[in-house]
């Protein structure tokens, strides 16, 4: 367990859990693909929901994934939510332990004809929110997806960590962008940051759209 900047003492989503977490992502999107050039990133998620919650052990437990929740602001009284994820994986400890995950689009061709990189969004809207705390605030996990729209998950993911090296202090970054070895088999990167009352590890896949 880890201690809550408040002082109370919450449990951490197990790391036993993540390597089932993130091989269901990879396996459930082999077969994921956009319907337009430029399909919302709202969309994409919708349809890996529908074949993640098919795949042991979500189909039968003991893992639970939902779409798109809400996430609490750690501010009792506050009358919004800190933020919307894109999925949000629970193992039965409490509604505040969870492994959240959050995507974004890479390399989509725009109507204009242009290629956007996506990685700005990828690292600002996306990792950055976790650096914050307003994604997993009590947690030390969690995961960016890109959906690679043009296929290229080599460029994308090279051009991912290029961003990430650039941004390396507003990131806390410890390290590098370096391959995981939670699954040693798998295209599964990390990377590791230092945040102000806690360390953060955030798992990165790209799923080619």
């Amino acid at each position: 367990m880890t201690r809550h900047p408040a002082g109370k003492f919450r449990r951490l989503f197990p790391r036993e859990h993540i390597p089932a977490v993130l091989d269901s992502l990879l396996a459930a999107g082999v077969t994921l693909r956009k319907k337009t050039a430029n399909d919302h990133e709202n969309w994409i998620s919708r349809r890996l929901y529908g074949r993640v919650i098919r795949i042991f052990p979500f189909r039968d437990g003991p893992l639970d994934i939902r779409l798109q929740p809400e996430i609490v602001e750690t501010d009792l009284d506050e009358d919004k939510a800190s933020g919307q994820i894109d999925f949000l994986v629970s193992c039965c400890l409490g509604a505040e332990v969870y492994f959240a995950i959050e995507a974004k689009r890479l390399r989509l061709r725009l109507t204009s004809g242009k290629l956007d990189a996506g990685n700005d969004d990828y690292v600002n809207e996306g990792m950055m929110r976790f650096i914050t705390g307003q994604y997993a605030p009590l947690m030390n996990t969690g995961a960016m997806l890109g959906y690679v729209y043009d296929g290229d998950i080599q460029k994308a993911r090279s051009g991912v960590a290029g961003y990430i090296e650039r941004e390396a202090v507003a990131l806390s970054l410890i390290g590098r962008f370096v391959r995981s070895s939670i699954l040693p088999k798998k295209p599964i990167d990390e990377t590791q940051h230092a945040l102000r009352n806690r360390s953060f590890t955030i798992y990165h896949l790209f799923l080619a759209v």
